[in-house]
């Protein structure tokens, strides 16, 4: 179904934007060129790596169990995020350098899928969206932590997304590819978490949840 959706927006979304961009509609400024800025990964890796470090500097023998269980679950969620950033991030990374997909501005006529494979070259680095691809791992780890701000998190994450497309650095599809990515790495990784009994569980039925 991901793969569907892709090609119908590679099909017929993308070629409609390109001619909507040439066209002088797309504007790198204003709120989108601000909001586009909270899809980089950098600083959700520095904020959940510095508190993973702070957590681990306490003296945990001086802890009640209760408090030890508390401080346990902190840093596993923290790990859990930290990782799930990381390792989805990278990945999105060596399949932008190996598909080598030529960004909006920098696509011959109306070519939507020129490539250059193995390229480590920013202008053929659009497929998927780095910054999509954090969005919807961060949205789904957060969800899967804090489940009652579900709603808000998906919210987030489509505007950053979108944000991409809205800027002129990203097709439709490959934001679209990078959200799916993201979310879908965060959740996979999330249930090898449940069959260790870290962080996660499954319920009677095989639906993950937090653990109790």
């Amino acid at each position: 179904m991901a793969a569907t959706l892709i090609a119908v927006l590679s099909i017929f979304a993308d070629p409609v934007y390109l001619q909507w961009m040439r066209a002088g509609n797309i504007q790198k400024q204003g709120w989108f060129a601000y909001t586009t800025n909270i899809g980089k990964s950098n600083w959700m890796l520095m904020l959940s790596g510095g508190l993973l470090l702070v957590m681990s500097l306490f003296r945990t023998d001086r802890f009640s169990a209760r408090k030890l269980i508390g401080w346990h679950r902190i840093c596993i969620s923290l790990y859990f995020f930290f990782t799930t950033i990381a390792f989805s991030g990278l990945l999105a990374l060596l399949m932008k350098n190996g598909i080598g997909r030529a960004r909006p501005r920098f696509v011959d006529n109306m070519q939507v899928w020129q490539i250059s494979p193995f390229g480590d070259n920013y202008d053929f680095a659009s497929f998927p969206s780095g910054h999509a691809t954090t969005a919807g791992a961060a949205a789904m780890t957060l969800a899967l932590i804090f489940p009652k701000a579900s709603v808000f998190l998906v919210l987030a994450a489509l505007w950053i997304a979108a944000s991409r497309v809205a800027i002129g650095v990203h097709f439709p599809s490959d934001v679209v590819a990078g959200l799916l990515f993201g979310a879908s790495f965060s959740w996979f990784y999330a249930r090898e978490f449940a069959r260790r009994r870290l962080l996660f569980e499954f319920n009677d039925t095989g639906k993950l949840k937090l653990r109790g």
